[in-house]
């Protein structure tokens, strides 16, 4: 149910829900600019806390950084003294190499579903993503909660005001690493629709048990170009190699 659950609890339960898979030695270990990457049974994203959230250390090591095997990488979710570090990147990564692709997927780009769902709608953003603007035009009120404001945002301080007033409500993956997303998934009312989207959004079935409608995540069918890409320091949206995908909870309506 939503807002009933620590970040520890949501941490444990994707970890539980990977750790109940078959196990797989974690291969390639990459972090770029943006992303980290890590390759086990499929290739893995996450967004790396350094990245945004400038001024936190960077990782120094990455494969050091990693045990040898992805139940033991997801482990490292529900330690608290990795939370908001590149170290919660790298576990998440491992994850997401792990959890397969949803057999019912919907090959579309959270944007889209957000643009679809959010016309004439009261709309909260929590990151400022690119299709902020376009988003905007769709909807009859959009706030975008965002840590660092840029002109338009509103600081995400005041999230505890905004959330309750809005119909749906858009999370960025990242709020699993940076140790908000329960405190989040607390003031969004009852009856809002809300997606997490992002390259660091895990396809694990616990988090539709804790309120969340859509996960609008990615996979990665051409891993080299993905590695490429993050090896080059490109973000999510210059990446090649990358397939954008919105499942949708069972019984929900979209």
């Amino acid at each position: 149910m939503r807002g009933t659950r620590t970040q520890h609890d949501i941490l444990c339960a994707i970890a539980e829900e990977v750790c109940l898979l078959p196990d797989a030695p974690i291969g390639d270990v990459l972090t770029g600019t943006c992303l980290a990457a890590v390759r086990s049974r499929f290739c893995g994203l996450a967004s790396l806390v350094s990245h945004i959230a400038p001024g936190l250390p960077r990782t120094a090591a990455p494969a050091g950084d990693l045990p040898a095997t992805v139940h033991a990488a997801a482990a490292r979710l529900c330690d608290p003294g990795v939370s908001n570090t590149d170290a919660a990147s790298l576990a998440m990564a491992a994850v997401n190499s792990l959890l397969p692709p949803p057999a019912e997927d919907a090959t579309m780009p959270g944007q889209e579903l957000l643009l679809a769902r959010g016309k004439g709608k009261n709309v909260a953003v929590v990151g400022h993503f690119p299709f902020v603007e376009a988003l905007r035009t769709a909807c009859a009120k959009l706030w975008v909660l965002e840590k660092r404001p840029r002109p338009g945002d509103t600081d995400a301080s005041l999230a505890g005001e905004i959330l309750p007033q809005a119909d749906l409500v858009a999370v960025t993956g990242t709020t699993l690493l940076n140790g908000t997303l329960a405190g989040l998934l607390s003031s969004c009312r009852p009856d809002a629709f809300v997606v997490m989207l992002g390259p660091t959004t895990p396809f694990a079935r616990a988090l539709f048990d804790c309120g969340i409608d859509v996960l609008a995540g990615c996979d990665v069918p051409d891993p080299e170009a993905a590695l490429a890409g993050i090896r080059a320091g490109k973000c999510f949206k210059g990446l090649s190699g990358v397939r954008q995908i919105a499942w949708v909870r069972p019984g929900a309506a979209v």
